[in-house]
């Protein structure tokens, strides 16, 4: 059996995963890369079309899979490897954005709530558009030598998983991405102790907080503790920015609206990604959106036709601009021209936690960002508790699993496993490696 990390390496973003035996191959997310982590190309710099994606490949942008793209044309040089499968272990562009490069045959696996997200993301551009063969996995599915059972955790957006493929040579785990301070934590814990109970083979581990030198984490009720203290000092308009998905995050909002007596309005990218996850019986989405004192923000005239069955609910920027004081507003940063509008008057307060843009990683969008907020003389502030686990935890679990050997992905410093687990192996980008 052998294992190849083709994204992820040394970084936070763009995780690609394969694991192949006996000439087939299965793979676990095809992400973007944050823009920080660009090496080659760019918004700019782009591969050449007459070469499909033999551009990317040959210098390890994307890895040489055959018959796997999405073009007529062939890589250079590619691995003689059959994929059967792709399995996304969470909707977050990093695991899932290049999912439009896969060709539309490839079987697509995902849970029902990442299948809402990336619908989510269609609608708004953010992906260009449905893939096809795009399936919900639920129960374990068999791909040749391959057993793969997701096995759902708590994460920043509803329906992440990780996964327990059984192989030829031992058990081998994912975690993708998780979390042990959020509303469904147990989920966590559970995933911990089933995992050491199964005395893996091989454990794949995230380690996003690697390094940040962060101990703790903020739950959504301390959260919600401190935007109320913010909202009753300031007692004018209070703007969150929060991520469309992060449902927890936007719950605490609500929480806190209703805590206060105030009405929730946010713009319709927030009201989409409740709506598909209501559809998929999301009972959180279903509360928020249903709630007669939940609205959306729009400035358009027409409404599209996921929206009319809303129609009730959409409000305007003299209904926002009216009701200041007596409104929770969820306002992404692409909407952020829409505070001309709407004129915050004095006492308003933006709080940032967890949305577009990322301080650290889009440091061009922040600036911007701070230009519109200075311009409306709006009080800042950062409410945000990181939908990872700690180093800490991150490091406790490894630990508590025990596999036979490690193996860091998703982390800018992989040797810090290794400080406090010396079965850690460490694989460079685009290798295969035998286990």
């Amino acid at each position: 059996m052998r294992i190849g990390f083709f994204g992820g390496v040394r970084e936070i973003g763009g995780n690609i995963i394969l694991i192949e035996d006996k000439g087939s191959g299965i793979v676990f997310d095809f992400g973007r890369r944050f823009a920080s982590s660009f090496t080659f190309f760019n918004n700019t710099i782009v591969g050449r079309p007459q070469k499909g994606f033999s551009d990317y490949t040959e210098l390890g942008e994307l890895p040489p899979f055959n018959s796997f793209y999405n073009t007529p044309k062939e890589v250079n040089n590619p691995l003689d490897i059959k994929i059967g499968g792709v399995f996304f272990s969470h909707a977050h562009l990093d695991h899932i954005g290049n999912i439009n490069l896969i060709k539309e045959i490839m079987p697509k696996y995902m849970s029902k709530y990442s299948m809402s997200i990336l619908k989510y993301f269609v609608q708004f551009g953010i992906i260009k558009n449905m893939p096809q063969n795009t399936n919900i996995i639920e129960d374990e599915i068999t791909l040749g030598n391959f057993k793969v059972k997701p096995f759902f955790v708590d994460h920043d957006v509803p329906g992440a998983v990780a996964y327990i493929i059984e192989t030829p040579k031992g058990t081998v785990i994912y975690t993708g991405d998780l979390y042990f301070q959020g509303i469904e934590k147990e989920k966590t814990l559970n995933f911990v102790s089933y995992a050491k109970s199964l005395k893996p083979y091989l454990l794949i581990s995230e380690g996003t907080r690697i390094g940040w030198g962060g101990i703790t984490s903020l739950t959504e009720d301390e959260l919600q503790e401190e935007i109320i203290r913010c909202v009753i000092t300031f007692k004018g308009l209070a703007i969150g920015n929060v991520y469309e998905p992060h449902i927890s995050r936007i719950l605490s909002f609500y929480k806190v609206a209703r805590n206060l007596g105030r009405k929730l309005v946010m713009t319709e990218t927030y009201a989409f990604a409740l709506v598909e996850l209501a559809i998929a019986n999301n009972a959180i989405a279903k509360e928020i959106i249903d709630s007669k004192e939940t609205f959306i923000y729009s400035s358009k005239k027409l409404l599209d036709d996921w929206e009319a069955p809303l129609k009730n609910k959409f409000v305007d920027a003299n209904f926002v601009n009216t009701e200041q004081e007596n409104i929770i507003l969820l306002l992404n940063y692409t909407n952020i021209p829409e505070l001309l509008d709407i004129k915050p008057k004095s006492g308003a307060i933006y709080i940032q936690s967890g949305g577009e843009p990322i301080a650290n990683i889009d440091t061009h969008n922040t600036k911007i960002q701070e230009n519109w907020i200075n311009y409306f003389k709006m009080p800042f502030f950062r409410i945000h508790s990181p939908g990872h686990a700690s180093e800490v935890e991150i490091l406790n679990m490894v630990k508590e699993i025990n596999p036979e050997i490690l193996l860091p992905i998703h982390t800018q410093i992989p040797e810090r496993f290794a400080m406090i687990f010396e079965r850690t192996k460490i694989l460079d980008k685009g290798n295969l490696y035998e286990f």
